[in-house]
């Protein structure tokens, strides 16, 4: 199933403020396994997710262009840009 770049944006957030959610509670409980594990979990469908949005939207920061060929952070326009011309 195709998302939207928005939905997926969005998708990417929240997971990624889960996994982070996650981390602050291993802060203080780093012996529960089944946290790490959900962790874990959290971190790879973040990571998957992002994937799928550089591969069809291109690169969400500058370090997603080191797997690049030629660094093209700056090629298209800002989100705001692209709001504004619709």
């Amino acid at each position: 199933m195709s998302c939207t770049e928005n939905e997926l944006l969005k998708q990417i957030q929240c997971y990624n403020f889960a996994a982070y959610d996650m981390l602050l509670y291993l802060d203080t409980h780093k012996d529960d396994k089944k946290a790490f594990s959900m962790f874990q979990s959290l971190v790879k469908k973040t990571n998957e997710l992002k994937s799928q949005y550089e591969k069809e939207f291109g690169p969400l920061s500058q370090f997603a262009t080191a797997d690049q060929d030629c660094f093209n952070w700056l090629d298209e326009p800002w989100p705001w840009e692209k709001e504004a011309n619709k």
